[in-house]
């Protein structure tokens, strides 16, 4: 359909106005009619009064898009009508619709990131000249001001969004960043309040539009606090003004929200400038007028009874930044001789505490209190790293807020008493993710307070497990009391080393909690605790009788078994050689907990870890004996569903048990003297059983997901043995061989790679290492041929990650294996060159690593003539990627291979990239012979400088896609 006003009307009009299907289809003509040169044409026509807003949007916003993405189609000579038709089509709409004038700011604001300083020199000095209210009579002059911050505004956003050329990037910054002090000025003209009345909130709107404009241009980065002292102070005072004099004394206006919202964000923008720490005299004074001029406000809201949440979050939000990005001038302040400076510090931080400590709960009732947990690892982490003397002095003064912090995260992290009562899932989530921030915060504070810590987490304990009431009589225990404090004392597990008092009696009370009369919440984080504890108890073994029977007690509650599991699995891992005597404990009660049938998959899967480190430690009959009841359900349920036809149902069952079985051989290894020689139990099962792997290997070699978990068994079987599972390799080797010749999967690939990598260079087994691979690489080259001749190659990504990732590991640690393999290696070299047309970056990352490693070691592998005979075709798939097909990010992917090249083969890149790039409009019409010529000589040069490269490569891209213009300065 043919780009004409009135086909383009129809189309708006049926994508506001129509259903989803003629919507999509409309969006779609429209968006290749704004691509088109004509849009160039039609645009103007579009925007012409008459027209229903729908349309002048619509045309606003393809100028913007041609101006961003095509700015390469305008001729030099119409830069100058472009603007005047651009200022023009502003005035014409200075009273609105507003959607249309602020689409065309944002397009003139588009204009000037691609014209100065070159062929707009003097853009900002006209602008704010043009748009003066007694130059434009016809329009209102509040509009005037509205239109000039608009424009202002956008310029540092599309700055950041817009696609120039390196050099053009730096002319373009230099001058944006030149004018920011002027910019400034103009937003501190309309934040003034006047001499006679101050502020007034008649003027929100153009506060609002000035602290945003001012806000835009101090992230940009070019302004330090000193330019800013001026307009800060006038946005602390707007701020204030607007809380203190809003319209409604109840609430505020969404407007006056949004003020408060951009002011404070326009100060934290000043107060991040990573040049701001410089200027500490002028950190303090603005910090202290910030302080205890939103102190005051925040008060008000902690006192009212209908606290003002988002007030809360953005002013607090500002205090902690503050803190938290100039830590170390506050924490200087505390050792200062003059005692105001010592109290901004002392009073800044007392505000945190505040924030910490808001009332009621995370996040039903109050959402700032997580803002703070940052600064309280700053402050700690500051001061930690000081010299032993100074540390220690002020570790002194900021104790007292770590112990008031830690008794506030106490209650913070109290689960609600009826837990499962109003709260959303959401809600419960947040708060899961908030007790987790938390428990980090545990942490921190250990590394202040240490045993002061443990003593104020035993004594609450203590007394939420015993708690008096008025009588002197014991009252009810409050099960979120204790629950909280076992989480804290979990928390802190792995930042304890040697610790003799407090811990031992932590497992002596663990043993007295009544958990029968309290939540299940308790004995769950009970059990997370001695889990936490495992390598602690490791040193001490005598607590074992304190926490393992409560461990083993929970195996069959389902509502603790997660928990349980978990704090068995720790256990028998960090504690594995004092578990003898309690051996046959944890096993029968495992075995039980097992045919239960309550416990979920991963439970299962974690107490079978369990399980086979447990057995480890018996001798190999007693081992046997077990594992003949044990596994005697799980191989016998195998069998069955190996008698049955596939079927999804049977299918995850089968998956299940092989999941479970994976846990048990990732730990059953029994250590043995050096000079004995023993059979590992692991071994003489997987013997018995490989005939039902082979089975699986021949029902199921199609199915990803079961040979995903065939594969993972064996590889735990694999590392787990080491050594010792030599028997096995033949026949694990033979599957894999079976199986990816019947079905090509990257699965299979991981255990191939594993054994060649564990056992490539030994005698026993070169010869089978040298078929498989043989066999791997024959399959895969001809799986490709076959599917490059039907142009499905893309249907197998997943294969060729797993098969290149293979290769490139093998020539990376192992390459004296695969070539004695006797390998097509210029076949294999073609396919990975081959594969790089694929759009999926990861399948680029892993061809490209492969084809590195490749070229890196050609040399010491007698493979230079592949490279030298193949390499060319390499390049010129490089450069067609570059040149059009390849995502953009995968630039780094590219800039490797050819830095591995100009490492190895200089002169044979060289060539090859002249003789290329010498075709005419290779490869693309747009890049000029000059830019070409640029393009080779970076490559060349760079040689070890990847960062450079990288740069280039991608410049050349941008060019060759038309996204970048040619560089008039380029050399």
């Amino acid at each position: 359909m043919e780009y004409t006003t009135e086909n383009l009307e129809k189309a708006v009009t049926l994508f506001y106005r129509t259903e989803a299907g003629q919507q999509a289809e409309a969006h779609h003509w429209l968006t290749e009619a704004q691509n088109s040169p004509q849009a160039w044409s039609f645009v103007w026509e579009l925007l012409s009064p008459h027209r229903n807003s729908e349309v002048q949007f619509f045309a606003a916003t393809t100028l913007h898009t041609k101006l961003m993405k095509h700015w390469n189609e305008v001729p030099e000579d119409h830069y100058e009508l472009l603007k005047k038709r651009i200022l023009e089509a502003i005035i014409n709409y200075a009273m609105g619709p507003k959607i249309v004038l602020n689409r065309l700011c944002i397009t003139l604001s588009a204009y000037i990131i691609h014209t100065v300083p070159a062929h707009w020199p003097n853009a900002f000095e006209e602008l704010v000249s043009s748009f003066q209210p007694h130059h434009l009579p016809s329009v209102e002059p509040e509009r005037v001001i509205w239109i000039l911050l608009e424009i202002l505004t956008v310029i540092p956003e599309e700055f950041q969004s817009t696609l120039l050329a390196i050099s053009q990037r730096m002319r373009v910054r230099t001058v944006l960043q030149d004018v920011s002090k002027d910019i400034l000025k103009v937003v501190e003209m309309c934040l003034t309040p006047l001499p006679t009345t101050g502020f007034e909130m008649t003027n929100l709107t153009t506060y609002l539009n000035a602290a945003r404009c001012a806000s835009a241009w101090i992230q940009l980065g070019g302004l330090n606090i000193d330019d800013c002292t001026s307009v800060m102070n006038l946005l602390i005072n707007l701020t204030c003004f607007a809380y203190w004099n809003k319209m409604d004394p109840e609430c505020m206006s969404s407007e006056e929200m949004e003020l408060m919202e951009v002011t404070v964000e326009a100060l934290t923008a000043i107060i991040q400038h990573p040049h701001t720490n410089r200027y500490q005299g002028l950190v303090m004074k603005c910090s202290a007028d910030m302080l205890y001029k939103f102190e005051k406000i925040l008060e008000c809201e902690r006192n009212s009874p209908e606290c003002n949440k988002d007030i809360v979050a953005i002013l607090y939000g500002l205090l902690v930044t503050i803190a938290d990005v100039h830590s170390k001038i506050f924490i200087n302040n505390l050792k200062s001789a003059d005692p105001e400076e010592q109290r901004i510090s002392f009073d800044l931080f007392n505000s945190i505490l505040k924030c910490t400590n808001l009332p009621g709960l995370y996040p039903v009732d109050e959402s700032s209190s997580t803002l703070t947990f940052g600064f309280w690892y700053t402050l700690q982490d500051d001061i930690l790293s000081l010299e032993t003397a100074e540390c220690a002095q002020l570790l002194l003064m900021i104790k007292p807020y770590y112990r008031d912090l830690v008794c506030i995260m106490l209650r913070k992290s109290m689960y609600p008493l009826n837990e499962d009562g109003d709260w959303s899932l959401d809600d419960k989530e947040v708060f899961r993710c908030y007790r987790q921030d938390i428990a980090d915060t545990f942490i921190y504070c250990y590394n202040v307070l240490n045993l002061e810590m443990l003593d104020i987490l035993n004594t609450k304990l203590v007394e939420a497990l015993h708690k008096n009431n008025a009588t002197g009589l014991s009252s009810h225990i409050q099960w979120n009391e204790v629950e909280t404090c076992l989480h804290a004392f979990g928390a802190i597990a792995e930042s304890i080393e040697l610790e003799n008092l407090y811990l031992p009696k932590l497992m002596i009370t663990i043993k007295e909690i009544p958990f029968r009369e309290l939540h299940r919440k308790v004995m769950a984080s009970a059990l997370e605790t001695v889990g936490s504890y495992s390598d602690w108890i490791t040193e001490h073994p005598e607590m074992l009788e304190n926490v393992l029977p409560l461990v083993i007690s929970a195996l069959d509650k389902p509502e603790v078994a997660t928990s349980a599991t978990m704090a068995l699995k720790d256990l028998t891992h960090s504690c594995q050689k004092y578990l003898l005597p309690y051996a046959d404990h944890i096993l029968i009660a495992a075995q039980a907990a097992l045919q239960g049938g309550t416990l979920k998959l991963a439970e299962c899967s974690r107490l079978m870890y369990s399980i086979g480190k447990v057995l480890s430690i018996l001798p190999i009959p007693r081992i046997m004996e077990y594992l003949n009841i044990i596994l005697a359900p799980s191989f016998k349920e195998i069998q069955e569903l190996l008698n049955v036809d596939p079927s999804p149902a049977v299918k995850t069952s089968l998956i299940t048990r092989l999941k479970v079985l994976s846990s048990l051989f990732n730990s059953l290894c029994v250590k043995k003297p050096q000079t004995q020689i023993i059979e590992q139990p692991t071994v003489l099962v997987m013997q018995n059983t490989m005939p039902l792997y082979k089975v699986i290997g021949e029902k199921y070699g199609t199915s990803n997901d079961v040979m995903e978990e065939l594969s993972v068994l064996f590889k735990y079987v694999v590392t787990t043995l080491l050594d010792d599972c030599t028997p096995l390799i033949n026949d694990i080797l033979q599957l894999v061989v079976t199986v990816y010749r019947e079905c090509p999967q990257s699965n299979i690939l991981m255990v191939a790679k594993t054994v060649v990598i564990m056992f490539g260079n030994e005698d026993q087994f070169r010869a089978i290492m040298h078929q498989l691979l043989h066999e791997i690489v024959t399959t895969t080259l001809q799986m490709c041929a076959q599917l490059n001749s039907a142009n499905q190659l893309a249907e197998k990504t997943d294969v060729l990650e797993g098969f290149f990732a293979m290769m490139a590991q093998l020539y990376k640690k192992i390459p004296q294996v695969v070539f004695a393999s006797g390998l097509d290696t210029a076949a294999l070299f073609q396919c990975a060159v081959l594969c790089l047309s694929l759009p999926e970056a990861q399948t680029l990352k892993l061809c490209a690593s492969f084809l590195v490693n490749f070229i890196s070691q050609s040399r010491d592998t007698a493979q230079a003539s592949v490279v030298q005979n193949y390499g060319e075709s390499l390049v010129l798939r490089i450069l067609l990627n570059l040149g059009s097909t390849a995502p953009r990010s995968s630039v780094d992917i590219f800039s490797d291979l050819l830095l591995a090249l100009n490492k190895k083969y200089c002169d044979n890149l060289s060539r090859w990239l002249n003789t290329l790039l010498a075709q005419e409009d290779f490869p693309s019409p747009r890049i000029s012979r000059q830019q070409k010529e640029h393009f080779i000589r970076q490559v060349l040069r760079e040689k070890a400088n990847k960062r450079k490269l990288c740069d280039s490569v991608l410049e050349f891209t941008l060019i060759c896609r038309g996204i970048l213009r040619e560089d008039p300065n380029m050399p």
